[in-house]
């Protein structure tokens, strides 16, 4: 997976989440809003974690 397609699969992750959450009640919405603010910076750092899991996945298949 190159980081153009992690990127699109792991925002779709976070909006169904994101969805997820504005469509429960348990949700408070004081609290909805700083849940979708959290869940943009997921997506803001993705770049970020797409280079930590492909540099685990490359340690591994070293150690291999």
């Amino acid at each position: 997976m190159n980081p153009d397609e992690f990127e699109e699969n792991y925002t779709q992750i976070l909006h169904t989440l994101l969805k997820a959450f504005a469509n429960s009640s348990e949700v408070e919405p004081e609290k909805f809003y700083n849940l979708a603010d959290s869940i943009e910076k997921l997506r803001d750092n993705s770049p970020a974690l797409y280079d930590a899991i492909k540099s685990l996945e490359d340690e591994q298949r070293e150690a291999a």
